[in-house]
């Protein structure tokens, strides 16, 4: 593996969610302890729309960036770990329940900033 690698899973999960966010919505929502409604629906929307922005930048950043990948990948050590400050603050304040997919999406987000982190150390 490698940091490129990397990357392209990032963007892949990222891709992989936005489809499965916009086929079932309601199942999305009810992993994370939530109703769905036509309004949550359309913010849903939105919602997809931009992290399918961000996993086509994802994906073009080691054709871009080439032997200077390193440097974004310090940075994506960062941006995988914020959802898991939000998360927290959700749980913290009672927003969101920690359920079972909570634990999962934290672990997946916790794992990337490790991949990200290794990755680009080795790659500099």
């Amino acid at each position: 593996m490698n940091l490129k690698l990397v990357f392209r899973i990032y963007a892949g999960f990222g891709a992989f969610f936005a489809i499965a966010t916009l086929l079932s919505p309601e199942a999305m929502l009810d992993s994370y302890g939530m109703t769905y409604t036509k309004q949550i629906g359309t913010i849903l929307q939105f919602m997809v729309m931009v992290q399918t922005m961000l996993f086509v930048v994802v994906w073009q950043l080691p054709t871009w960036l080439g032997d200077n990948l390193a440097k974004a990948g310090t940075t994506f050590i960062l941006v995988s770990l914020l959802p898991v400050v939000v998360n927290i603050l959700h749980v913290v304040t009672d927003t969101l329940p920690a359920t079972g997919m909570w634990f999962v999406e934290n672990g997946f987000w916790v794992a990337f900033a490790g991949l990200f982190y290794f990755y680009s150390k080795k790659s500099a």
